[in-house]
């Protein structure tokens, strides 16, 4: 993380005419566009220019996710951005989480490359690749044919103690990406979203996005203790006992509307500690006002720039893995889902990013050639 550089402001104190502050106006603006004051900044873009990244362009389909080199050579790699076009388990005819990644990765390019929050450069601490979307081969319209091909790559990344950063996708596939992280030992969980996800299956599928977390905890690759569910309301919350029964920390959307989110960042934080922790958001967490482009919309939510105070009250804790899950940009024409999206995938890249650089006591840089 750079430090920030203290406010200064050069003029003041000087006894200037006006045409000398004219002056003096004129040397500020005469710099490039990426010349920016803070020199580790500076030094980033000068080096990503020099690799050939293209900084202001919309028009680059080579570069990934946030600028990130597209690459499946994952020696070396810190972190890992991967889409999971996959949509065949949801509970109601409303399938279109397949196109979430495509629009995330066009949003995406209008997000900067560095942290203006925290003046956090994530490509300058860790070596980052867009993964690409998973292509499922073994048997592509069953469930849990896709979810064993998930749970397989996901076992490689903790194999080879790469942090992923998941764009799907249904909800369900969470549950694999959870197998295959959580497989030595369980994880702890910030489970935002408007339904708890400990219910049952339907549709003959043990495994659902309606049953996902209870399965995990299940199969032992959660700590339901050390679970914070945050932002549940409207359907299926009575019907998700297991939530409580298992010693999940459920915050109602209504509680953490009223106490706020640096009380659910506590929260977070008393229930979690240090243990390595899963960080996984389902869109439909977000009002269904701001957040229309989402497979069951729910009104009375969180506001996108809640959800984004909750990841950023998240630095300093253990992050392994993260996702952002169901949302469907087919039901919103204006774009404004998935442009929202991609500004909280892209604080998310940032959490995990300074998470992972703290464990490796070390910076790698990504690097475009």
């Amino acid at each position: 993380m750079y430090s920030e550089l203290p406010y200064q402001f050069p003029m003041q104190g000087m006894n200037m005419n006006k045409q000398e502050k004219i002056e003096m106006y004129k040397k500020m603006a005469d710099k490039g566009l990426w010349e920016v004051d803070h020199p580790d900044v500076r030094a980033f873009y000068e080096r990503a220019q020099e690799e050939g990244v293209e900084l202001v362009s919309n028009n680059v389909p080579h570069l990934g996710l946030f600028r990130a080199p597209y690459s499946q050579d994952l020696n070396g790699v810190d972190l890992a951005i991967v889409g999971l076009p996959m949509d065949i388990g949801v509970p109601n005819p409303r399938p279109g989480t397949r196109n979430a990644p495509k629009a995330v990765r066009f949003w995406g390019l209008d997000r900067n490359m560095v942290s203006y929050f925290n003046n956090l450069c994530p490509f300058d601490i860790c070596n980052i690749v867009d993964y690409g979307d998973v292509e499922f081969v073994d048997d592509p319209y069953n469930l849990n044919s896709n979810l064993e091909e998930i749970a397989r790559l996901y076992a490689q990344f903790k194999d080879q103690d790469i942090v992923p950063l998941t764009i799907g996708g249904e909800h369900t596939c969470t549950y694999a990406m959870l197998k295959g992280l959580g497989k030595d030992d369980p994880l702890a969980v910030v489970h935002i979203d408007a339904h708890g996800d400990t219910s049952v299956g339907f549709a003959g599928s043990v495994v659902s996005d309606a049953s996902l977390f209870q399965n995990a905890a299940v199969g032992g690759y959660i700590d339901p203790e050390k679970m914070v569910q945050v932002g549940q309301r409207g359907r299926g919350i009575i019907r998700c006992d297991f939530s409580t029964n298992s010693g999940m920390r459920r915050i109602f959307a209504d509680e953490a509307q009223e106490k706020g989110m640096p009380y659910v960042v506590s929260e977070i934080k008393r229930v979690i500690g240090d243990h390595p922790c899963y960080l996984t958001i389902d869109t439909d967490c977000i009002d269904c006002g701001e957040m229309p482009g989402t497979t069951l919309p729910e009104p009375f939510g969180l506001f996108g720039r809640e959800v984004r105070d909750i990841i950023r009250g998240m630095y300093g804790m253990n992050l392994v893995g993260a996702d952002l899950m169901e949302l469907s940009p087919d039901y919103d024409p204006t774009g404004k889902s998935a442009c929202l999206a991609s500004g909280l995938a892209f604080e998310m890249m940032c959490l995990l990013a300074d998470s992972k650089s703290r464990r490796n006591g070390e910076k790698h840089q990504t690097h475009w050639k």
